[in-house]
């Protein structure tokens, strides 16, 4: 019986581990497009009869700022992208106070259980041009709910990481490796673009302040050496910036230096 149970939750986790995988290639794809994903969960226990009430058992799921669900989707919503073992990816968007479940709500995909991360980008850009009609409210299934864990994993492991270093069961390690390398990209990118304009923007002394903080912070927390050494060059920037006027663009410019060799 204890061998059983062994087995068993050796199953869950190896499901949450290739789940996790699914995941973070497709948070991976989002972010090349620019997207600001925030978070993603796996859940791979394939027996949970709690499960039941929704008929589905494990998923996994994308979720994006705040900012940019207010911005795309509107205020007091829940949105983000669902992943359910049983009938693929869905996008969900639930107004507070709506009473509506996760399901309810949900536009479909469709397209398979365990489409390439590109066409659920895809699937991403068609809910942000109209959220009310792209998908479907049409539910697929694609596989019975908790049954056959072997050929769902068999599905997944096609986005199989790297299993022979510990990071890569560090799901939210390597989302926030990706969200470090996508942000730096970024902030060259702006850093070095061709014509930029000079803009006045009239800062209080403890908001000039607290943006220099949110930059310390992200030198101590960022995973990757670039984010943080960007990060410790802009908020010096901005320090020595302070009181100087216009001259202080030319004399104060290691991060813009640093994109430059970066590029």
């Amino acid at each position: 019986m204890v061998y059983e149970e062994d087995r068993a939750q050796q199953m869950r986790d190896d499901l949450e581990a290739a789940i996790g995988d699914y995941m973070v290639a497709v948070a991976g794809r989002l972010l090349d497009e620019d997207l600001p994903v925030s978070s993603i969960s796996s859940y791979g226990a394939y027996d949970d009869p709690g499960q039941d009430a929704f008929g589905a058992d494990v998923e996994g799921s994308v979720e994006f700022t705040r900012s940019f669900r207010r911005k795309v989707f509107g205020e007091g919503r829940d949105a983000g992208l669902l992943w359910c073992g049983v009938s693929g990816w869905c996008f969900f968007s639930i107004p507070e106070g709506a009473g509506r479940t996760l399901m309810e709500s949900a536009r479909w995909m469709g397209g398979g259980l365990t489409p390439d991360p590109g066409r659920v980008a895809a699937f991403l850009s068609e809910i942000q041009l109209d959220s009310a009609f792209s998908g479907s409210d049409e539910r697929p299934f694609y596989r019975a709910p908790h049954t056959d864990p072997k050929g769902l994993l068999q599905r997944l492991a096609v986005f199989d990481a790297d299993r022979g270093s510990a990071e890569s069961w560090d799901y939210d390690g390597r989302l926030a490796a990706l969200r470090a390398d996508a942000c730096h990209k970024r902030a060259v990118s702006a850093l070095t673009a061709e014509k930029q304009e000079i803009v006045e923007v009239a800062l209080r002394s403890g908001e000039l302040q607290a943006v220099m903080r949110i930059l310390e912070y992200v030198e101590g927390a960022a995973p990757r050496d670039d984010a943080r050494e960007m990060a410790r060059k802009l908020c010096s920037d901005l320090r020595l910036r302070a009181g100087s006027g216009r001259k202080g663009l030319d004399e104060h410019r290691e991060a813009l230096t640093y994109a430059e060799e970066q590029r």
